[in-house]
């Protein structure tokens, strides 16, 4: 095949004379000799530029003008270097200019504008030579399509079956959907798209299916390929013909559109259209108006590599068909490679050979197209050498080794896509050549490195970021990347075989450096190290390729490069992209500043401490990635000076620590993120820097804003990009006569309508703005109001439509809260309003209220729908406020909380009952002594999870039902255990905070047997236990004893089961049991038991009880862990650690479905 490698010159080009047009304008440029080379140059760019199309698109056959543009596109990168880094060098001294008035620049300066004049003059005299010598090419001025057309390799609808493997359930889900009348549509024709990259094999399958379906059902049936485009006029033509089986001499399209027309009237057709590429819509139309002449049922099914093209022609989603499974590439290629010696070969051979095999149709990742090509090139082939040769290579070498093997055109037809990429498109997928084969890419951390390329430039009205969206979705619909999500965040992956196009494709201008594999070159452009030893490699490039724009350690690499670094940035000065990510640098040398055209610098998780404030000068620099410095702490002075700056990717720990921000942040005017700016009023830290900082997205937290003098000044309203915004007061006396200043400061803070979170902290004034209430936040979701002392009343107003979420915590002054109909909100929390009398009668859609420390609160809403129900610490709250409710899609009568799964009652002094009608799946009460009933049997039938508080003599306790559904029991502060009710599904069984408990049971009534379902028991701080030697059930796996200081023995008999034991904090403990711990054991922990953990140490440590311990697979003892080298645990982590976590009181833990 021939080799892949299409140069793409045109957008450099078009960079090039964007910057000489810009420099042009500036008046810097005036300084003598430098305008006059810089226009010279640009109208020799123009020129060649009208004829690049024409020369890219005739390139493939001809290997002079390939060479042609070869130079060319060297000159234009050499020529885009020296102009951008003058453009820089201008820009700095410009700054200085402004900063020093009427300065004349130095002697210095006006000679390095003379230096870059004559490589100006030396780099057009290239640019004649490459002008001159296009013209024995005879090249034409041309518009860029997107792409140069390709000579067509029609398909036909015939297939042998016999060859196809494994898309048998593609075949007949395909046919169910053209024989099926679930799509029919009267005055429309049904169009079924198959959609995917090259190689899959949708046209096979459409072979397939339309040999397959039966010609009763269908008449007439036409088959049309239509590769390259889509014209109409011979489509027309080719369906006639296919229908008629006759030759047609040409005619106008009109009349072709009659005679089709007389074809398809009445009659259920179906159509092939195969390998459409046209996204042009119009284009389409002038087919479907003739295709709907055919009767109700008539099917059109299309083929394309696009999956926009399938979503505009489909009027069904697209048939996305996937890779073939690994076992039928596997079948497949053996049935081709060894088709005509399989019987001759010795079983060892095969085997050997099949081996081999495995690896190489593994490189296919599921590709059929590739393993007929591999198995066709292997086919009648027994030399092992020859197999283990594929084995090594990567396929598009295979092909570059093997042109004149027939089977071999992989990277040809994937190409294909390629080469229908407008020319913008395919620099960005040449830049992904960098990456290592299965690397994860997010879309947008990719579209940064492209921008920082320069690939990406805004179209009218969208920012750069929008533009390189759409680009990454242009590819993505056209096959380029594969989506997946990892823990719900999208990401993407390339297709080795696009990957391996994607590299032939790039060299020599991107290269990967693996070990001891230096293939980069004077004119290499990019780099990745992919290799363990980075160094070496990049003191290498320092030497060899001076020119290099990019340099990435996709991989990261634990190593300091010491004084490389320095090297680098001292002569690799036209670098553009650099990532140093994961590496152990722990400072960056002030050289970094010689890197003027840098626009990304990611030094994320290295060691660095400070930034100098020489990386300030990098004034084109966009993205600066600091994520996990955690040595980090300050940020530089001059940070003002950047720009062009886009985005500061910090951590939000170092956001939550950093106490001062670098003045003069609203220099900043394309930043898209910062998360916190503290007000103060010095020169440069004042609130007017917001004001100018329009792209700023995310989440924007403004602090000390009573240093804030003019509020509105900032412009928040403007800022349409940011979800959430945080307004912090400093934790102060406000006196009345400053309630008016505080409330003109919110006011004037007003946001973007687009808000969708707001937080108001600490805020002194006694009313909240206007436009929280008069429609000003129409997308607000989450609204926080915490600290607020002042403000007596909460007015929210009905204009807050999508409101969802609602805290409201530390109003201590609040006393009502006016009448409102909540239709939106979802969640209610309360917290320490002791002045809140009453809420708003009803919130029809709440699933979620938590009230805490609201004293004077008597009743809760009508909540119909609520779901959780959470009550701590409120003195007089007594009222459920149940009520029978119409429900509107019935129109039948419910009681109010009978949807209530989870109630959490805490300190509840008046209350007397629980609900009436309500049916928990999760029940806490604590601390609520007048509570002497639980919910009647009908009301327990789904409870899962029990929580007590034994108060009144454990009068509650002995209150309790036997619900066969409870999982979980907490039970604390009883004297002792009760009368068990038959329990038959309860697994966990937690005892806690039993101060008064001496035994477990001390009589027949509270024995633990009776719960023989029982999985895990956890006894945690009882005070007064002495000793553990009560029977407990046999089904028992898990036993967890803490926080008992007075027990002194345990015992554990019969039980067979028992895999996890954990002992912590019972001091006067001495001894495991007499007779040993049960076989079944698999781990122990025993922590802060002193006399235990000296008679559990090895033998010749003094461990007498070591014996009973030592077939323990698991061991931890007091911080000291033990997993011996034959344990089916070793080398992992212990799983026993959620088990353990009861015991020091966290709340949540997952016990068969039950949770504490």
């Amino acid at each position: 095949m021939a080799n892949p490698t299409s140069l793409v010159a045109k957008p450099i080009l078009d960079d090039i004379i964007k910057t000489t047009l810009a420099l042009i304008k500036e008046t810097y440029s005036s300084v003598r000799g430098v305008k006059k080379e810089v226009e010279n140059l640009s109208s020799k760019l123009t020129a060649i530029k009208a004829v690049l199309v024409d020369a890219e698109n005739k390139q493939e056959n001809n290997q002079q003008l390939k060479d042609w543009l070869g130079k060319l596109k060297k000159a234009a990168f050499d020529a885009e270097d020296i102009l951008e880094t003058f453009a820089a060098e201008a820009y700095h001294w410009k700054k200085r200019q402004t900063a020093v008035r009427n300065s004349l620049p130095s002697l210095g300066k006006v000679s390095s504008k003379y230096d870059t004049a004559q490589k100006i003059k030396d780099i057009s005299k290239k640019f004649d030579t490459i002008a001159e010598e296009k013209n024995k090419f005879h090249l034409v001025n041309i518009q860029d399509n997107g792409g140069r057309p390709e000579t067509p390799i029609h398909t036909g609808p015939f297939v042998d079956k016999s060859d196809v493997v494994g898309r048998e359930g593609d075949k007949d889900r395909i046919i169910q959907m053209l024989l099926s009348n679930e799509f029919d549509e009267e005055g429309e024709v049904c169009v079924i798209p198959i959609t995917g990259m090259g190689g899959l094999g949708k046209t096979t399958l459409a072979q397939l299916v339309f040999n397959e379906v039966s010609k009763d059902h269908f008449n007439p049936t036409m088959w049309v390929c239509i590769t390259p485009e889509f014209d109409l006029t011979r489509i027309l033509k080719e369906m006639i013909q296919f229908h008629s089986k006759m030759k047609l001499e040409d005619c106008s399209t009109s009349l072709l559109q009659l005679r089709l027309q007389d074809i398809l009237r009445g009659k259920r057709f179906l159509l092939v259209l195969d390998d459409v590429w046209t996204e042009d819509i119009s284009k389409w139309y002038s087919l479907r108006v003739l295709l709907k002449q055919g009767k109700k049922g008539s099917r059109v099914l299309v083929t394309s590599r696009s999956i926009r093209v399938g979503e505009i022609v489909g009027t069904q989603p697209s048939y996305r068909l996937q890779y073939l499974p690994e076992n039928e590439c596997q079948f497949l290629f053996a049935k081709i490679a060894f088709g005509n010696i399989g019987t001759t070969l010795s079983s060892e051979k095969r085997e050997e050979l099949e081996e081999i095999g495995r690896e190489i149709v593994r490189k296919c990742q599921g590709l059929p197209l590739a393993v007929k090509a591999m198995g066709g090139l292997l086919r009648g082939h027994i030399d092992v050498n020859k197999w283990q040769q594929i084995q090594r290579n990567e396929i598009w070498e295979i092909e570059n080794q093997n042109p004149a093997a027939d089977t071999l055109n992989v990277m040809g037809l994937l190409k294909l896509s390629y080469n229908h990429l407008p020319s913008y498109l395919k620099r960005c997928f040449e830049y992904c050549s960098l990456f290592p084969k299965s690397h994860v890419f997010y879309k947008a951390e990719l579209v940064k490195l492209w921008m920082a390329e320069g690939f990406i430039e805004s179209l009218g009205r969208d920012t750069m970021e929008e533009t390189g969206i759409a680009y990454f979705s242009e590819l993505l619909m056209r096959s380029f990347f594969q989506p997946s999500s990892i823990d719900n965040n999208q990401i993407f992956n390339m297709h080795d075989l696009m990957h391996d196009l994607a590299t032939s494709i790039s060299s020599p201008n991107y290269c990967q450096v693996k070990d001891n594999e230096f293939s980069f070159s004077e004119h290499t452009r990019h780099v990745s190290l992919l290799g363990k030893d980075v160094k070496q490699p990049m003191l290498a490039i320092v030497k060899i390729a001076q020119k290099l724009r990019t340099l990435l350690l996709p991989n990261g690499h634990m190593e300091n490069f010491g004084q490389a670094l320095d090297k680098v940035f001292n002569t690799l000065k036209y670098m553009r992209g650099l990532d140093l990510s994961s590496t152990q640098i722990k400072e960056l040398p002030d050289s970094i500043k010689e890197l003027k055209l840098l626009r990304y610098l990611d030094l994320s998780r290295t060691e660095i401490r400070l930034l100098p404030n020489s990386i300030c000068n990098l004034f084109n620099l966009q993205t600066l990635k600091l994520l996990g410095c955690i040595w980090l702490s300050s940020l530089p002075q001059s940070m003002g000076n950047l720009a062009d700056l886009r985005y500061l990717e910090l951590d939000d720990m170092f956001w939550l620590k950093l106490s001062r921000l670098p003045p003069s942040m609203g220099n900043l005017t394309n930043l898209h993120n910062l998360p916190v700016f503290h007000v103060g009023d010095e020169e440069g830290y004042e609130i007017e820097q917001l004001e100018k900082m329009v792209r700023l997205s995310g989440t924007l937290h403004i602090s000390k804003l009573e240093k804030a003098v003019n509020a509105g000044a900032a412009k928040l309203n403007e800022k349409k990009s940011l979800d959430k915004l945080v307004f912090e007061w400093s934790n102060r006396v406000v006196h009345t006569q400053d309630q008016a200043t505080e409330n003109s400061v919110l006011e004037r803070l007003e946001p973007h309508s687009n808000l969708k979170k707001l937080q108001i902290l600490r805020y002194g004034g006694n009313e909240f703005p206007a436009w929280m209430r008069e429609g000003g936040l129409q997308n607000l979701v989450s609204l926080t109001l915490n600290g607020c002392l002042k403000c007596k009343t909460l007015d929210l107003g009905d204009q807050l439509p999508n409101l969802r979420e609602l805290y409201i915590k530390g109003m201590q002054e609040l006393e009502k809260w006016t009448e409102v109909e909540c239709y939106s909100l979802r969640l209610l929390k309360l917290s320490n309003c002791p002045e809140l009398r009453e809420l708003p009668d009803i919130f029809p859609i709440l699933d979620y209220l938590k009230i805490k420390r609201c004293n004077s609160l008597r009743a809760l809403p009508v909540v119909p729908y609520l779901q959780i129900l959470i009550l701590i610490d409120n003195l007089i709250l007594e009222d459920w406020h149940e009520v029978n409710i119409v429900m509107p899609e019935t129109a039948t009568r419910r009681p109010s909380l009978i949807e209530v799964s989870e109630l959490k009652v805490i300190s509840y002094p008046k209350l007397q009952a629980l609900p009436q009608n309500f049916n928990p799946k999760k029940l806490e009460i604590h601390g609520c002594e007048l509570l002497t009933t639980l919910p009647p049997p009908h009301h327990a039938q789904r409870l899962e999870h029990l929580a007590l508080d034994a108060s009144r003599d454990g009068e509650l306790v002995r209150a309790m039902l036997d619900p066969s559904s409870l999982h979980s029991l907490v039970i604390s502060n009883i004297f002792s255990l009760p009368k068990w009710p038959g329990l038959p599904g309860l697994k966990a069984l937690y005892i806690r905070d039993c101060k008064h408990l001496v035994f477990l049971s001390d009589t027949e009534e509270g024995s633990l047997q009776t719960l023989t379902s029982l999985k895990l028991l956890s006894i945690r701080n009882c005070e007064k236990l002495e000793t553990l030697n009560e029977e407990l059930p046999t089904s028992l796996e898990c036993l967890i004893i803490a926080s008992c200081p007075l027990l002194k023995s345990f015992s554990l008999n019969n039980l067979p089961s028992l895999t996890d034991l954990y002992i912590e904090d019972c001091p006067l403990l001495q001894s495991l049991p007499k007779d040993g711990l049960p076989n079944s054991l698999q781990h122990l922990l025993i922590q802060t038991c002193p006399l235990l953990s000296q008679r559990c140490q090895k033998e010749g440590e003094g461990g007498r009880d070591w014996p009973k311990i030592e077939h323990i697979p698991d061991l931890e003892i007091d911080n000291y862990h033990i997993v011996l080298p034959t344990s089916p645990v070793a080398n992992r982590p212990a799983w026993y650690r959620q088990y353990f976590l009861c015991c020091r009181g966290i709340d949540t833990i997952d016990i068969g479905g039950a949770k504490e």
